[in-house]
């Protein structure tokens, strides 16, 4: 009998750097949106189009709309978190750094 294995996480550099300009607050949060994304990779919603593969997760702390961009693997099983961040020029960017590497 083959066992799936484990889930595992791999963070992008451009999610880390973005994590960590958030505040402690925020920060807490998307710890748990990972947890959320880690039980159930099919959470967040897939995109189309340039970002077609990526899902995002939306969430809030306090008023603020954070977003959360993650890839899914399912033949290895692995979630990459690609970036973190408010809405505005999120999708632009993320775009720029997923053609970038």
């Amino acid at each position: 009998m083959s066992r799936r294995p484990e889930r595992t996480v791999v963070q992008a550099p451009r999610f880390g750097k973005a994590k960590r300009r958030l505040p402690a607050a925020a920060q807490l949060e998307v710890d748990e949106s990972v947890k959320r994304i880690v039980a159930d990779p099919l959470v967040g919603e897939p995109k189309i189009g340039a970002l077609k593969g990526v899902r995002v997760l939306k969430f809030k702390v306090q008023t603020l709309q954070l977003l959360l961009a993650y890839q899914f693997d399912a033949r290895w099983n692995v979630v990459e978190v690609l970036d973190v961040g408010p809405h505005e020029n999120f999708y632009r960017e993320l775009q720029k750094y997923l053609d970038a590497r």
